[in-house]
């Protein structure tokens, strides 16, 4: 059974692990494994969490597969301003799903809650940003509605540059 619950504190090692994971399988070769590792250490991440999870910009849930976590989506009030005005603006911040529960309507099922859910926080629209060098997530996010924006960001401190996709909800 899938479910998408929000996360709790119990959810922080399988969190860490899913993205310390998720960042090397997806980014591991254009983006060095130490800096994923330094960035995205886990012991940090789960001593971290429960301050992360109580933070009222966004909200994280748990893609939940037949009791082990699958995934995660981190939505909320946007990270980075990209434009002058970003009033109706949420942020889906992160949608990270282990490689093997890919491919299965996983990360369609939580985008589609994300955006539903920024909804219901009254945003009109919604923002990701997504790694140039990451056609699948962009040809993902695309066949969902998501449309390529002329703001970007090629000075990243992982040195993979980044632009931001943004659809009407």
């Amino acid at each position: 059974m899938i479910q998408i619950r929000i996360a709790k504190e119990s959810d922080a090692s399988g969190y860490a692990h899913l993205i310390n994971k998720s960042w090397k399988d997806t980014y591991g070769d254009y983006i060095s494994l130490e800096h994923i590792d330094k960035e995205f250490n886990i012991d940090r991440l789960i001593f971290n969490f429960k301050d992360y999870i109580r933070n009222k910009d966004f909200e994280l849930y748990v893609i939940d597969y037949d009791g082990k976590i699958a995934g995660i989506i981190e939505l909320g009030k946007y990270e980075d301003q990209y434009k002058e005005n970003m009033d109706g603006i949420g942020e889906i911040r992160s949608l990270h799903i282990y490689k093997e529960y890919q491919n299965h309507g996983l990360g369609t099922m939580a985008l589609i809650f994300g955006i539903h859910r920024l909804s219901e926080l009254g945003y009109q629209e919604c923002c990701i940003w997504v790694k140039k060098q990451n056609t699948h997530a962009i040809s993902f996010y695309e066949k969902n509605g998501f449309i390529k924006t002329k703001y970007d960001c090629c000075d990243t401190v992982d040195g993979a540059p980044s632009f931001v996709m943004e659809r009407k909800i």
